[in-house]
Order: C-alpha cells, then structure tokens, then sequence
C-alpha cells in the first residue's frame, strides 16, 4: 500500500493533467506546466513518473480497475445465474458508466483533440474485450476471430460514445441506443449462443 502522501500527490497530479485537458491537447502538455500548474516540484514528479505518457498510464489502470470494480457488482446485482449475454451488457455498462463517471477526462480523448490518449486508452479496453470474448467463449462463441471481433466491438463502441456526446445525444438516449446496437450486435450471427452459464 503506497504512502498517503504519495497517493495525495499522484492524485493531484492526475487532476492537474485533466485540468490541462481543458485547455490544451496532451501532445502540448508539458512536465513543465504539469508541476507549475499542480504546485508540485519536477523532482517530485520524476520520483513517481517517467514523463507525462506514465502519468496518463497510470490514469488508465485506475480507470480500467474503477471499470472492473463497477463490472463485479453489476454481475452480482443482476446476474447470479452468469449468463455470458447478460454478462457483455454488464461490461457495456461499466465502459458507459466510467465514460460518464470520468467524462472531464473521457470527453477530451476523441481522435481528433487528442489521439494518443483515444488509441492509449482504446489498447486498455481492446485488451480487456478480447480477454472477456476469449474467457466466455464456452457460453458464446465468436464467429471469428476474439481479437477481430473485440476490435469490431471496441471501435464501434467508442466510435458511437464519442459520436453522442459531440451531438449533444443525452445520457439517457446514448445508453438506450448503444445498448439496443450492443444487443442486435450479440445476438446476430457474429455470436453463437452455447446456451449455460459461465
């Protein structure tokens, strides 16, 4: 467990980045203006991070694990049975849940303002997708390839999120949407339903 300071300085740090996001895209971010704008030392920063690349990786795992975490409960909440379809909404649904729990972030990672932290952050999620696909595939069974068909499911995903919010689609008509696209997705012939829980 890392020291309480350390924390409350990483943390501080993680929220100036976003804070710059505001008003710059990442590629412009310096360490420079990072530790100016967040009252921290470049030695303090370079004690936890490499450059700004680690920092925002960083972000990524907490994000991925706050995502993870939201994914368990759903799961425990409404599918005791584990059923692998009720299991990839429950995965849409975190990955919609952490967009809008961190959206001072995610609404700044589009491919245009900010394209290493969209295809960064798309690497995180792509590997998780292809993971899940791989690991229930017993229950529902890819027509092709995990890592095409994760792609298909992530690009899309993120494709249509970003989409939505640049046109001002509101929360509630994203997420009828999104998941009414995921579950024609889930049960056309892309997937074969084995039927069974996992």
């Amino acid at each position: 467990m890392e020291d309480k300071r350390i924390i409350k300085t990483k943390q501080n740090l993680k929220r100036t980045m976003i804070q710059l996001l505001s008003r710059v895209p990442f590629e412009k971010v310096t360490v420079c203006e990072l530790c100016r704008t967040g009252m921290t030392s470049r030695i303090t920063f370079y004690t936890h991070y490499d450059d700004k690349y680690a920092l925002v990786e960083d972000m990524f795992r907490d994000y991925i694990d706050e995502a993870v975490r939201d994914y368990h409960r759903l799961q425990a909440e409404n599918n005791p049975s584990h059923t692998a379809l009720q299991g990839y909404y429950n995965m849409l649904d975190c990955i919609l849940n952490l967009y809008y729990n961190n959206l001072a972030f995610f609404s700044r990672t589009s491919p245009e303002r900010n394209p290493y932290l969209y295809s960064a952050f798309y690497h995180h999620i792509f590997c998780n997708v292809d993971e899940y696909i791989r690991r229930h595939s017993r229950q529902m069974t890819a027509k092709y390839p995990s890592r095409q068909t994760a792609a298909l499911l992530c690009n899309g995903l993120w494709g249509v999120i970003n989409e939505c919010y640049a046109s001002g689609t509101s929360r509630t008509d994203m997420r009828r949407d999104i998941r009414s696209m995921f579950h024609d997705i889930l049960v056309s012939p892309l997937f074969h339903q084995n039927g069974g829980s996992y």
